[in-house]
């Protein structure tokens, strides 16, 4: 992928990673690169547009928009989607996007050691229907020993801006600080909100424009309220872990 016009801070993303768990960068790819992740994404989308259910295509993990947001349930229509998961099976966009150097130096920046992907996603929260993500912490949803792997060696996601994202469409927002706490048990049903399991006095709305970045800590809690609005509000998440140093051959 082509360079983006802005370079980043190394020192001041490491320091908004460790003190509030996440950091914005800007600008991270260029418009040419959105509109090329875009068009990805309709061409994944127009694979699924006969899917009232949840199903695999290609490798990549549909997920339905159902009316609730739950899972197991009818879509509100044939071909309404609310994520993709391991799109990379089928887009060259998104696997080229998680081996991007830049990916990588970013993540490298903010204290991962030779980082490695376990998991990319698209995210498309649906006009008028698209409904929220309650607060979560991404780290419940990996294998043990990818979670022994962050403890040891860091790990940190991503997400990419598609579209303007705002209070408007169900934005991006987090709990600043809460990867203090570490993991936390909860329960995740995607059609509440899990309000009052986390402290919520350090809410964030995090507004992006297309192309901005928000790299984040694996125990930060984050989510998004519904898309009620006509845009739509389309996020590519990237997840990695750390791995032992790579020591170079002599």
């Amino acid at each position: 992928m082509e360079q983006s016009s802005s370079a980043f801070a190394v020192p001041t993303i490491r320091e908004r990673f460790d003190r509030d768990g996440w950091a914005l960068v800007p600008r991270f790819i260029t418009s040419r690169e959105v509109e090329a992740l875009r068009r990805a994404c309709d061409e994944l989308a127009r694979k699924g547009t006969h899917l009232t259910a949840d199903a695999e295509i290609d490798g990549a993990r549909y997920q339905v928009q159902t009316a609730s947001g739950r899972r197991g349930e009818s879509a509100v229509a044939p071909g309404a989607l609310r994520k993709i998961t391991f799109a990379s099976s089928a887009s060259v966009e998104v696997a080229l996007l998680r081996n991007d150097r830049r990916v990588l130096k970013l993540v490298e920046s903010v204290g991962v050691t030779s980082p490695r992907w376990i998991v990319d996603q698209l995210n498309l929260k649906a006009p008028r229907v698209g409904t929220g993500f309650p607060w979560h912490q991404d780290t419940a949803f990996v294998a043990w020993q990818q979670r022994d792997a962050i403890a040891k060696f860091g790990g940190a996601n991503l997400v990419i801006a598609l579209d303007r994202a705002d209070e408007g469409n169900g934005g991006f927002e987090v709990l600043s600080g809460s990867h203090a706490n570490g993991a936390v048990p909860f329960d995740y049903d995607t059609s509440d909100t899990n309000t009052g399991v986390f402290d919520e006095s350090r809410r964030t709305l995090i507004p992006l424009d297309p192309g901005d970045a928000v790299v984040f800590h694996p125990h930060l809690v984050h989510g998004s309220r519904p898309n009620l609005s006509p845009l739509p509000r389309r996020l590519v998440a990237l997840w990695f872990i750390g791995a032992p140093a790579i020591t170079p051959r002599r």
